[in-house]
Order: structure tokens, then C-alpha cells, then sequence
């Protein structure tokens, strides 16, 4: 697995649009000549489909140069957002969270369904952004660790900055339990940990 592999366009799609909708189509176009990407964006979005795109590497650039123009709360909302909509776009395209919405699926417990969705989602965003999870649970809850995080690459605070997961995973969970869980960031290589590590409590908030 190597972050010099491209991701699927359909990812870039989702946080071009959200940019656009909130700051603009020039701090879009900002964003990518400051990270050094005018070859991946000369004015026409990236298809919304799975044909390759900008790396996963350059993919953390242009993250990393989105908190370096807007700060942690000029950027927060909208990657909050780009990880929302990611949710909703992959619950409806991808076939591995698909085969999720059958029957036998809404008779788990919520438990085994917890553990299924984020173990399954998990898989979709380590082969699409080419980087490791690790999913467990304990007694006190269930955990995504990310070891090579993309999305706090270069950034440097005092808390957890991987807003787009963060949002992701609370709307997986949404939609599998019908529940709102707290899904939060208790390590963050931002702010000098070794690794970016997610909690969500056992039961909803």
C-alpha cells in the first residue's frame, strides 16, 4: 500500500463541490495552485466516478494547504461536510456498504451491526485512500486507528484535525443504527501523537 497511488475521482469531486459551495470556485482554484496541483484542476471538476485522480499524497497537500489559507475554522465546516456527503455517496454507491441495507442486515443486534459497518467502511477507505485501518472495540468502545492519516499531514494544533472521517463515521453510523453516536478524535498526529486514533461511546449520545 503506497500513497503514491491515485484515489478514485468521485472523492475529489465531493470535496471540490463542497469548497465551491462554501468559499467559491477561485479559493478552489487557490487551493490547488498553492499546493502545486494546476495540472488536477484548470477549471472543470473531476468526474464523479471511480476513474483515477491526484494521488493520495497530493490529495494531503491540498488539505494541508487548506488549513495553511483558511485556519482550522475556516476549513473545519466544510470538510465536515465533504465527509457527510462522502457517507451518503458511498452508502449509495459502494456495493460493500450496499449489501448492508438488506434484511438480514436490520435484524442484527446493534452491536454486530456497529462492529460490521465501521470494519466495512474502514476496508473502503483504506483501498481508496491507500492508507491503514485498524478497527477493534473494548469495554469502553469501539476504535479506528489510523496509522499514515492523510488528512493532518503537515498541520500542526492542539487537537485533533481529521474533521472528514470524524463526520464520515457519524454518518455511517447514523444511517446503520438509525442513532446518533459521538465519534471523537482522542489522538492526532497534529498535535504530535503518534497515530490519529477515533472513539465512538457504546451507546448513542
Amino acid at each position: 500500500m503506497t500513497r503514491e497511488q491515485p484515489i478514485p475521482s468521485s472523492i475529489l469531486r465531493i470535496f471540490c463541490d463542497n469548497v465551491i459551495d462554501n468559499l467559491g470556485e477561485k479559493s478552489l482554484r487557490l487551493m490547488f495552485t498553492q499546493s502545486g496541483l494546476q495540472h488536477a484542476y484548470n477549471g472543470q471538476l473531476p468526474p464523479d466516478d471511480d476513474s483515477p485522480s491526484i494521488t493520495a499524497n497530493e490529495l494531503a497537500r491540498l488539505f494541508a494547504t487548506a488549513f495553511r489559507i483558511f485556519g482550522d475554522r475556516g476549513i473545519k465546516p466544510i470538510l465536515l461536510r465533504v465527509g457527510r456527503n462522502a457517507a451518503l455517496h458511498f452508502r449509495e454507491t459502494n456495493r460493500t456498504l450496499a449489501a448492508l441495507a438488506g434484511a438480514a442486515f436490520k435484524v442484527l443486534p446493534t452491536d454486530a451491526k456497529i462492529k460490521l459497518v465501521l470494519s466495512r467502511a474502514a476496508k473502503i477507505s483504506e483501498e481508496q485512500l491507500h492508507m491503514p485501518h485498524r478497527v477493534y472495540d473494548t469495554p469502553e468502545g469501539y476504535f479506528i486507528e489510523l496509522r499514515d492519516s492523510l488528512y493532518c499531514d503537515g498541520v500542526t494544533a492542539e487537537h485533533g484535525v481529521c474533521y472528514l472521517p470524524q463526520a464520515f463515521y457519524v454518518e455511517i453510523l447514523r444511517w446503520a443504527t438509525g442513532a446518533s453516536y459521538l465519534v471523537e478524535e482522542v489522538q492526532c498526529r497534529a498535535k504530535g501523537d503518534a497515530l490519529c486514533l477515533f472513539q465512538i461511546g457504546r451507546e448513542p449520545k
